[in-house]
């Protein structure tokens, strides 16, 4: 059964639009995203942006060999690796004053989880 987890960072009021255009540019290599999740072996990531706290709500849904033994020197795919950076140095650019992701990220106690993957054919 895979696990989902819900996450939230505090944003820099500021950085609102950069956080639109980052998941905008993050559309266009969508392709590139899920190949690492695969290789992260994790089901689906998605973001909401709530603009009136303001923070950026993310929910992973990780499969049972979440996360896989592997090494970053052992990925062989540069588009992911460059992607990797890219994504997760963003997100220390835009957390708001006095918190650094990923360490100050909120993650909400899941209450209930259900999942059909398994049975849609």
């Amino acid at each position: 059964m895979p696990t989902t987890r819900l996450f939230k960072l505090p944003l820099d009021p500021d950085k609102i639009e950069q956080v639109r255009d980052h998941f905008a540019h993050l559309e266009q290599r969508r392709e590139t995203f899920e190949r690492g999740l695969a290789l992260e072996k994790m089901n689906a990531e998605a973001a909401w942006l709530d603009e009136n706290e303001p923070a950026l709500y993310y929910l992973h849904e990780e499969s049972d060999a979440h996360p896989p033994d592997i090494e970053k020197s052992d990925v062989e795919d540069e588009a992911i690796l460059e992607l990797s950076r890219e994504h997760h140095g963003f997100f220390q650019q835009v957390a708001a004053d006095g918190h650094e992701h990923p360490d100050d990220l909120t993650e909400f106690e899941t209450l209930f989880a259900a999942s059909a993957r398994d049975r849609i054919e």
